[in-house]
């Protein structure tokens, strides 16, 4: 194994003038964002419908695992054939968990970030008309 080289530094070779003349700006610092006393109520306001949504799925959700603990006779009610409330209220709950998933894409799309996205076909809403 080589021995380690010496820092340049060390060496004592002497250093240029443009070496020692390097003036250095000071790093830039973004403004931040959370000094904002309007950034609060821009969120509160972007995650409302989304909460509102995600909790009536999470809702739908507990009341479904709520009857199907504790009111069997009520989810084993026929309705159609093999088809009883308890299992038409699963289905309704899929459903809902489907619906409230492209409510978010359509939502985030148009209210987040409007542009053109890959999986549209003419680029923006307003083109297609």
């Amino acid at each position: 194994m080589p021995p380690p080289r010496p820092h340049p530094a060390a060496d004592g070779a002497p250093r240029s003038a443009a070496y020692h003349s390097a003036t250095y700006a000071a790093p830039y610092v973004p403004e931040r964002p959370q000094d904002d006393p309007a950034l609060p109520r821009l969120r509160a306001a972007r995650r409302r419908p989304v909460f509102t949504v995600a909790g009536a799925v999470v809702a739908l959700y507990l009341l479904n695992a709520l009857l199907a603990s504790e009111a069997r006779g009520v989810m084993a009610v026929r309705i159609a054939g093999p088809l009883n409330t308890g299992l038409a209220m699963s289905l309704l709950l899929c459903l809902t968990t489907v619906w409230a998933v492209r409510w978010y894409n359509r939502h985030a799309r148009t209210h987040f970030d409007p542009g053109p996205h890959p999986g549209d076909r003419f680029g923006s809403r307003e083109d297609a008309r």
